[in-house]
C-alpha cells in the first residue's frame, strides 16, 4: 500500500547546500524530535548521517553522484539513495532508516487524486496568473507566459459557458417569489 509523503521529514539537496555553505564539514539539524549530524566531503563524494533513533546509534553514508547540466553549464548533485540505488534530490528521514520515496513505497498526495478532485483543485487555481512585470510578446512571438495567460482565459471562459448547467438558474433569479 502507497503511503503518501507531503508532510514526512526529508533533506533535500537545496537543504544541505545552505548546511554546507554555513558550516564546514558537519553540521546538525533536528527532524521529529531526532538529532541528526551530517558530515560531508565533496572531494570524496560522501555524506555521512549520525543520529541516535530509540537508544541505538545509527550510522548511514550516502553517496553523492555530480551529473553535467543540462544547461551546459555546471553541474548538478544528487544523492545516490542507499538501498535503491537511485539518484535522488530528496532523502526521506524516518528515524530508523534514510531512503528515497521509492524505497518506502510512498507518493504525493496529487498522485492520488482522482478526477473529481483534480477538477475541484483546479478551480481554486483560476487566479489571475498576470504578473507586474510579465510579458505575453517577445519580438511577435507568444512567450510562456503568453501562453499560461491564454489558458487561463480560455479555462475562464469554459467554466462561464457550463456555470449555467451545474447551477440550477432559479438560484440567479431571487425574487420574492423564489424566496
Amino acid at each position: 500500500m502507497k503511503t503518501i509523503i507531503d508532510h514526512n521529514p526529508h533533506i533535500a539537496l537545496s537543504d544541505l547546500k545552505e548546511l554546507f555553505r554555513l558550516s564546514e564539514g558537519s553540521a546538525s539539524f533536528t527532524a521529529n524530535g531526532v538529532q541528526y549530524t551530517i558530515v560531508f566531503s565533496l572531494e570524496e563524494q560522501i555524506c555521512a548521517f549520525i543520529w541516535v533513533y530509540n537508544g541505538k546509534r545509527k550510522q548511514e553514508k550516502i553517496e553523492l553522484r555530480k551529473e553535467p547540466s543540462n544547461l551546459g553549464q555546471g553541474y548538478v548533485w544528487y544523492f545516490v539513495c542507499p538501498c535503491t540505488r537511485r539518484k535522488c534530490r530528496k532523502l526521506f528521514l524516518d528515524g530508523n532508516i534514510i531512503a528515497s520515496r521509492y524505497a518506502f513505497n510512498h507518493v504525493y498526495s496529487v498522485q492520488m487524486e482522482n478526477k473529481q478532485n483534480i477538477f475541484f483543485r483546479k478551480l481554486g487555481k483560476l487566479d489571475d496568473p498576470r504578473k507586474k512585470y510579465g510579458k505575453p510578446l517577445y519580438r511577435g512571438k507568444i512567450t510562456l507566459y503568453g501562453k499560461k495567460i491564454q489558458k487561463y482565459r480560455k479555462r475562464q471562459q469554459i467554466i462561464n459557458e457550463n456555470i449555467g448547467k451545474y447551477i440550477p438558474s432559479f438560484m440567479f433569479n431571487k425574487t420574492k417569489k423564489n424566496l
